[in-house]
């Protein structure tokens, strides 16, 4: 991701996914790659993408970039099993950043 696309990326902490870190989401923009979503790594809570972070499928949950400790990495892939169709939507900008907060679930 280039970071002149970084006005694109909204973050969400623990309070709006249940996941322990941060989350990074974006819609496509000028990527060239699949749909994914970033995870704070180093700070955990930190809603800077340019702080260690690890980068996620949405397709298959499988890590693309970055080290990420496997308990986490499972909230992630939780995250995304019950968010897939929403967090592809906005990839694709068929839904805005509004939208997507609103159908957001947390994982448990």
């Amino acid at each position: 991701m280039l970071y002149d696309d970084l006005e694109e990326i909204i973050s969400y902490r623990r309070n709006v996914t249940g996941v322990s870190h941060a989350l990074f989401i974006s819609p496509k923009g000028n990527a060239r790659h699949a749909p994914q979503i970033k995870v704070a790594i180093t700070p955990p809570d930190s809603v800077d993408p340019r702080s260690k972070v690890a980068t996620i499928a949405i397709a298959d949950g499988s890590v693309v970039a970055g080290k990420i400790d496997p308990r986490l990495l499972a909230q992630v892939r939780a995250f995304i099993a019950i968010n897939r169709d929403v967090l592809e939507a906005y990839w694709n900008y068929k839904i805005d950043t509004d939208q997507l907060r609103k159908r957001l679930k947390r994982v448990p």
